[in-house]
């Protein structure tokens, strides 16, 4: 048994000097990020195509605004045993009142092949649900995609479903009619004209209007 303690005591400082360590590098990880702010979701994905995972934090912070606080999002990239803070975007995730009777809107934020994916819900009796899609390129992060539904049960749900690289949009509007048991279905699909993509700072969801001349009918993303 004796011979076994240098053993013990070896690994012993081994498991110390480990827990040490890592405990230095969540410092250094955890340092420059705001402790004011509430931490409202984080992923962790490759967003610049350089094989090297980011990490996004999306928080909650103590600016108040017309509909409650304001959301950041905050991008760091991993140097050594440091994150440091590479973009910070502010409009893409909507405050914290916006969900009217559902409460906070804020639902989701994934990275899915290589984009930020961000989604939101609220409403009332007519529900509304946002997925925006956004992707690095050109320097920046750039929105490219978003499905928009809206409407409420023995009504009707109104889609949008608009690729901003393709600039193709395409409308669907379904009316229901519970008493008879029927469902009417109408689709308009349009190409807009080229303009600049949406930068993700700044951007306001569901503050974006689309025209679909046939029908007349409006949507916002």
């Amino acid at each position: 048994m004796k011979k076994s303690r240098p053993l013990i005591l070896t690994f012993s400082l081994l498991f110390a000097c480990t827990i040490c360590k890592s405990q230095v590098n969540e410092v250094k990880e955890t340092q420059a990020l705001p402790s004011e702010h509430k931490v409202l979701k984080e992923v962790n994905g490759d967003l610049d195509n350089d094989g090297i995972a980011e990490k996004l934090v999306i928080y909650d912070t103590n600016t108040e605004t017309e509909m409650g606080t304001e959301r950041q999002i905050h991008i760091f990239k991993k140097k050594n045993y440091n994150w440091e803070l590479w973009i910070t975007s502010i409009g893409a995730v909507l405050p914290s009142a916006h969900g009217g009777m559902m409460g906070d809107p804020f639902e989701d934020v994934s990275i899915e092949r290589g984009c930020i994916v961000i989604t939101h819900f609220g409403g009332s009796r007519q529900k509304w649900n946002y997925i925006h899609r956004y992707r690095f390129q050109q320097g920046e992060f750039q929105l490219i995609g978003a499905t928009i539904s809206y409407g409420s049960p023995c009504d009707y749900f109104e889609t949008l479903d608009y690729n901003l690289s393709t600039r193709k949009a395409i409308y669907k509007k379904e009316i229901d009619n519970c008493e008879e048991n029927s469902t009417k279905v109408i689709n308009e699909t349009i190409i807009l004209k080229k303009k600049p993509l949406p930068k993700m700072n700044g951007f306001y969801p569901g503050d974006n209007e689309i025209l679909f001349p046939k029908h007349k009918a409006e949507m916002y993303f």
